[in-house]
């Protein structure tokens, strides 16, 4: 899988979870396993970016560590100059993670933004997950990571 190849999976996740749920659309995280896609909904995900670290330190410790997941994507409602967004946020072992977003309309999501790389001091709850496929062995996956290449 390649980075694009995640970027066009994480968007087609949030496309469809616009699609089946309703607003305000829950916070949910992306995993792409060997075999199949995880995907995760964060019911009552915390405003306070301290527990929103704790909380994806958990998420990567049960559900990425033990699979050796290689890569991420997060999904969340957010408020902008332009009106509400569904930011998404992408990253791979090795990589750092990238940002991008489509404003939510009436009839759905806009096309999504030329993604851009994550600041190291924006979204800073996110880490735990680019720790977490930071952290995977490239080729030992044991029923999960798929390798990240260019």
């Amino acid at each position: 899988m390649t980075i694009d190849q995640l970027r066009i999976l994480v968007e087609q996740a949030a496309t469809e979870l616009v699609q089946r749920t309703e607003r305000p659309h829950p916070v949910t995280v992306v995993l792409p396993l060997e075999g199949s896609t995880k995907v995760i909904s964060l019911d009552g995900f915390p405003d306070d970016d301290v527990e929103r670290a704790d909380a994806l330190s958990v998420l990567a410790a049960r559900q990425m560590v033990p699979v050796n997941a290689a890569c991420f994507g997060f999904i969340a409602e957010a408020d902008s100059a332009d009106g509400d967004v569904l930011l998404l946020v992408y990253g791979a072992r090795q990589r750092g993670a990238l940002v991008t977003a489509a404003l939510i309309g009436p009839d759905g999501l806009s096309a999504f933004a030329d993604p851009e790389p994550l600041e190291p001091t924006a979204l800073p709850f996110i880490r735990p997950l680019q720790h977490a496929a930071d952290t995977a062995s490239p080729g030992e996956a044991s029923g999960g990571g798929l390798p990240i290449i260019s």
